[in-house]
């Protein structure tokens, strides 16, 4: 787990325990709407040039360690079914897990989420992944 998400699900767990919930059901904002939406519909469309857009360079796809764009658009060009499960993942509830990082979907548990992050250049996905 990276440093980011760890901080993630330290936040998330502490929202949790002092009832701050209301983070989660905070609206999205519609520009990062935007974003999940053209991530998902990319993800069905198997156009990995439009996710590689949409992605920060320092992606994390694998609890492996790697932080690569590049990389996890290699492994899922070689395995379709990782695209079919984001665009599923970006098509259900999204909402905020800390106050900069919105995750798709919400109460994923140990399947398949995606996060994105407000950077310099708008709305980028930040990760993907699944597991613990």
């Amino acid at each position: 787990m990276t440093p980011q998400m760890k901080r993630a699900s330290v936040a998330g767990v502490l929202a949790f325990l002092i009832g701050g919930q209301a983070s989660a059901a905070a609206p999205i904002p519609d520009d990062a709407q935007a974003t999940i939406r053209a991530v998902g519909s990319a993800a069905g469309r198997q156009d990995l040039a439009a996710l590689d857009k949409l992605m920060v360079r320092e992606f994390t796809w694998s609890f492996g360690g790697d932080r690569d764009a590049r990389q996890a658009l290699d492994a899922w060009r070689a395995d379709p079914r990782y695209l079919a499960q984001l665009s599923r993942a970006t098509a259900a509830k999204c909402g905020y897990i800390t106050p900069t990082i919105i995750e798709c979907p919400v109460r994923a548990g140990t399947g398949h989420r995606a996060g994105f992050e407000r950077t310099t250049g708008g709305w980028r996905m930040s990760y993907f992944v699944a597991g613990d």
